[in-house]
């Protein structure tokens, strides 16, 4: 269930500061293509983009910038939101590059390999409320009521992006294409801010993303029995009856001892508490390519021997505190300020299960026949979320899919990777929605969420081709998709087609251009299609049905916002 550390990675470069923001451009963005009713037009006037550069030193890998944005259309309260930009690639033609910032902490920008290869201009958000992205009061129940939920951190996202757009203008004054990225939640968002933003990100690569927000995610445990060998499943069965054999005992205080969880006795979710961390725990392993780890301790056991190897591949995989990760603490969730605790931290836990108790869900109950305990009912877990927030998600969560659309989301431009061992997969695209949203799964013993186990394994080949595709392909038609006039050919029309499928075969990014000529009498004569060729560095195009060379080649020229041809024309985009 704890899905942050897919899309975090360690940074790579500092950023250097940015200069002041034009905030009419920024207005301008951000009303172009509204995200929802609640967040559109406010922002032309409350938004403060007001950046604190705060270099801790030169050559610091951790150099950050915030942004202050309202908590929510009606407040007065401001949200800090941290961001990264890496600009030390910055070309002329450079598009810009969005990691989404997730259910975890950022600690700076990364440029990926898509990044590298488009000598892009890299970008990293830090998700509002979650690592140091908080108000300078704190965060409240009251604040997470007001200010954390999906639309607002999607704006958040836009807003920077907007302004990381301000203050790399090209000379011409068309927008650089932009793509964004994200893993499993920041999967789901990449996907849900290009359909709030058509106009701003051009599209999107969502890794194991989560877009169907399923309120009882039964699929989530049948997905890791599934994952396991019969062996190795019977052995995790046989620990996890024991233990429930164990609580109905009476000596559930002695498990909970076992498993170093005493914090959990006497409390009033203690047990459902209890086994939501037996649950996640395993599950974790198998969701970020463990699961030998853990089939190693299991198979051949029974009884109070599969509880030991239980017991043993949770400590050795995650330490003998995991037991006491605030995570699974109702008690330690409801303090607001508090030591800090867990894997996730006490902030970032109590950021992400107010998320999951008040909109996305993706509450894990015991499906029939499934492996965790019969205690974690989803009566139960929403019993969770009522005692830490006083809410459960059920009203959310249904506005929320029915706005974006669940597992068929309406958008374009974005590419659905998953995993053949990814416990999330029940909540993704697992399918190709269309030409334009292309979808390719990875199948391989041991892969795992956001491509947890793949690495250098010949089965992720494919997908890491498709992916490679997509990213040049939306590239491509963002630069050169669309009208432009010719001065060679007053009047005439010229336009460029380029189709978004992640099926571009080498380095060649499939395109047509076709228009209109003038005769002398001024009508309209047609032409085109005709083939052309795009790559990093420009286009070919077979001009010779028309008279002209067969491959004529030209270049992107962002600041005279057009293509350069070889013969020295220059098309202007309009």
């Amino acid at each position: 269930d704890l899905p942050a550390s897919c899309q975090q990675q360690p940074p790579k470069q500092p950023p250097p500061p940015l200069g002041l923001t034009m905030q009419f451009l920024l207005a301008l963005f951000l009303l172009l293509s509204p995200a929802s009713a609640n967040y559109s037009s406010f922002y032309a006037s409350r938004t403060q983009a007001t950046r604190k550069n705060k270099n801790i030193s030169p050559a610091s890998d951790t150099s950050s910038m915030t942004m202050d944005i309202p908590l929510s259309p009606t407040s007065q309260s401001s949200v800090s939101v941290r961001y990264w930009v890496n600009s030390s690639m910055l070309a002329p033609n450079s598009p810009v590059m969005l990691t989404m910032g997730g259910e975890g902490t950022a600690n700076g920008v990364r440029c990926n390999e898509d990044m590298e290869r488009h000598r892009a201009i890299c970008v990293q958000v830090e998700h509002r409320f979650y690592g140091e992205s908080l108000p300078p009061e704190g965060a409240s129940d009251t604040q997470y009521f007001e200010g954390l939920n999906v639309d607002a951190g999607l704006l958040d996202h836009a807003t920077i992006l907007s302004s990381v757009l301000a203050s790399y203008p090209t000379a011409s004054g068309l927008k650089r294409p932009v793509v964004n990225f994200g893993g499993s939640y920041s999967g789901a968002t990449a996907t849900w801010l290009r359909q709030s933003y058509p106009s701003l990100t051009d599209g999107a690569v969502a890794s194991s993303g989560v877009v169907d927000a399923v309120l009882e995610f039964t699929g989530f445990d049948e997905a890791v029995a599934a994952a396991l060998d019969p062996s190795c499943r019977a052995g995790l069965e046989a620990a996890q009856r024991t233990v429930d054999g164990k609580f109905e005992a009476g000596e559930g205080p002695a498990m909970k001892k076992y498993f170093n969880a005493t914090n959990l006795d006497g409390t009033v979710m203690g047990d459902e508490d209890f086994m939501y961390m037996l649950a996640d725990g395993y599950s974790m392993i198998v969701q970020y390519g463990g699961k030998a780890e853990l089939c190693d301790a299991l198979e051949g056991r029974e009884d109070e021997e599969a509880v030991e190897g239980l017991r043993s591949a949770l400590f050795n995989h995650f330490g003998d505190d995991f037991g006491q990760d605030c995570y699974y603490d109702s008690e330690c969730l409801k303090v607001v300020d508090g030591p800090a605790s867990g894997m996730m931290g006490r902030q970032n836990s109590r950021s992400w299960r107010f998320q999951k108790c008040t909109e996305v869900a993706y509450l894990q109950s015991r499906p029939q026949g499934g492996i965790r305990s019969s205690l974690l009912t989803l009566s139960a877990l929403e019993s969770q979320c009522k005692y830490v927030f006083g809410a459960t998600p059920d009203s959310g969560n249904a506005l929320l899919n029915s706005a974006r659309g669940g597992a068929a989301p309406d958008v374009t431009n974005v590419l659905s990777l998953s995993y053949s061992d990814d416990p999330w997969t029940a909540a993704s695209t697992l399918t190709a929605l269309s030409p334009s949203q292309p979808y390719c799964a990875t199948v391989c013993d041991g892969c795992g969420h956001c491509g947890s186990g793949v690495g250098d394994k010949p089965e992720g080949d494919e997908c890491k081709a498709v992916q490679r595709a997509f990213v040049d392909e939306v590239v491509a038609q963002a630069r050169f998709g669309g009208d432009y006039d010719d001065p060679n050919h007053p009047g005439a029309g010229r336009s460029f087609q380029v189709k978004v499928t992640g099926k571009s075969e080498g380095s060649a990014v499939e395109a047509s251009v076709e228009g209109f000529d003038v005769d002398e009498e001024g009508g309209r004569v047609p032409w085109g299609p005709l083939p052309a060729a795009i790559d990093l560095e420009g286009v070919v195009v077979d001009f010779s049905s028309k008279g002209g060379p067969k491959d004529l080649e030209g270049t992107w020229d962002a600041d005279k916002g057009g293509i350069v041809w070889a013969d020295g024309n220059v098309w202007t985009k309009l």
